[in-house]
């Protein structure tokens, strides 16, 4: 596309979002030139999250916005929005391109032709496989996500993502770890592995997540690995024992529990029972000494009532929880749960969002205090800032030269107002 020269970039949402983003930015030639300014933008890409209506409201907002500041900019929107309603975003008059999450990779092919169709959209269920690519980093960062994963073979009545992203399809083991090699190469010494359902990972190529991370274990170069987030359905005592044992992966992990009542897990369709989380839990914390374990709640599910939520409260309080994402439940256009009518009202979601909020605050003070003149190692995020293995973001008080993305370790001195406060040894 001839007129088509600076191009900018909006990202919404999860982690694979974002690394879907580098992706498409990696791919672009060298004819295209990317600016983090907007304003003075030829194109604008939006890669689009669909997970609540808040996200899709911000979007419109945005778009919007963009187009009145940028009026002679193009927008061209992808992503999980643009997978499940291009039909909104074919309403929205500032919207100029839509393309679907299965053809979203080949957006730098399709800048590169004379002319671009309006609207380039395909059945998210026809994709078999996992789309493979190579590692072309262009943005150092103080540690490299890597998706290994894509898709969601399972059905929460709440949940979306499925027809946003497809089949569960994964990354070929052999070369998952050559990625991790290459991201070692280029300086990182941690790497994420992240996925829209990590834990699914292998079923489609006869593998698994434990196999792989025996594999990485003994074959890559780089520090530390961390893992996105996990299903208690698939968490088994197995993978836990690998986890104790493991001198690579970090002793951080996101489990998914989404609500500590066990009749709204059923409402939810979830696949484990909170004794198994619950198990879980003490699993990993009677084994794994420094863990830090989160997980997401869902405050307000249809059906939520006040002793059900109360459930849910006094679960996570007693539980060996160390901190929660607490997100309000938001109706998806064609889920299970948005057909019920026992809906929750808004302004009581909002406030059993606050409860859990300042529960979750609580609990990630008490973790973060059990360190306390702890020597634990780091990784640089910024000169100020850093994040240890098990997960606890600490400012530093002395000026340092560390570099995002160094190797370090610290002492925790202190914990006050919501935060961690420490220096580099």
């Amino acid at each position: 596309m001839k007129s088509v020269e600076r191009i900018s970039f909006l990202t919404y949402g999860c982690k694979v979002n974002q690394f879907d983003t580098d992706r498409i930015v990696s791919s672009l030639s060298s004819n295209f030139t990317i600016t983090n300014d907007n304003n003075l933008s030829d194109m604008c890409i939006i890669n689009t999250c669909t997970v609540t209506n808040n996200s899709d409201a911000q979007i419109v907002s945005d778009i919007r916005r963009l187009k009145k500041n940028n009026p002679n900019c193009k927008i061209l929107v992808t992503g999980c929005l643009a997978q499940t309603n291009p039909e909104s975003l074919e309403l929205i008059q500032e919207v100029d391109f839509i393309v679907d999450n299965a053809n979203k990779y080949l957006i730098p092919k399709v800048l590169s032709s004379p002319i671009i169709k309006k609207k380039i959209i395909s059945d998210i269920f026809d994709i078999e496989k996992f789309d493979d690519f190579k590692i072309n980093q262009k943005e150092q960062r103080s540690r490299a996500f890597l998706s290994v994963q894509d898709g969601c073979n399972f059905r929460c009545s709440f949940c979306i993502i499925p027809f946003a992203r497809g089949k569960s399809r994964s990354m070929e083991v052999d070369s998952v770890i050559g990625k991790i090699n290459d991201l070692s190469k280029l300086g990182y010494n941690e790497v994420v592995l992240s996925g829209i359902h990590l834990s699914s990972y292998g079923l489609d190529i006869g593998s698994s997540l434990l196999e792989l991370l025996k594999e990485v274990e003994n074959r890559v170069d780089v520090t530390n690995i961390r893992l996105s987030s996990i299903d208690p359905a698939d968490t088994s005592e197995e993978l836990i024992h690998f986890f104790s044992e493991s001198k690579k992966v970090c002793p951080s992990f996101h489990i998914s529990l989404q609500s500590g009542s066990p009749y709204i897990l059923r409402l939810m369709k979830r696949r484990y029972k909170i004794e198994r989380f619950t198990n879980i839990l003490k699993l990993i914390k009677d084994n794994i000494k420094l863990s830090c374990i989160g997980t997401d709640i869902i405050a307000g599910f249809p059906g939520e009532t006040e002793d059900l939520f109360n459930e849910t409260y006094s679960y996570i309080k007693d539980s060996q929880l160390d901190y929660l994402h607490v997100f309000p439940y938001s109706d998806r256009r064609g889920t299970k749960a948005s057909a019920r009518n026992d809906k929750v009202a808004a302004e009581l979601k909002k406030a059993r969002s606050k409860v859990l909020r300042e529960l979750s605050e609580r609990k990630k003070l008490s973790f973060y205090s059990k360190f306390i003149g702890k020597r634990l190692p780091a990784i640089v995020e910024k000169n100020n800032h850093a994040r240890t293995r098990n997960y606890i973001d600490v400012n530093i008080e002395k000026v340092s030269l560390a570099r995002p993305g160094e190797l370090l370790n610290l002492i925790i001195d202190r914990v006050e107002n919501g935060k961690a406060y420490g220096r580099y040894t």
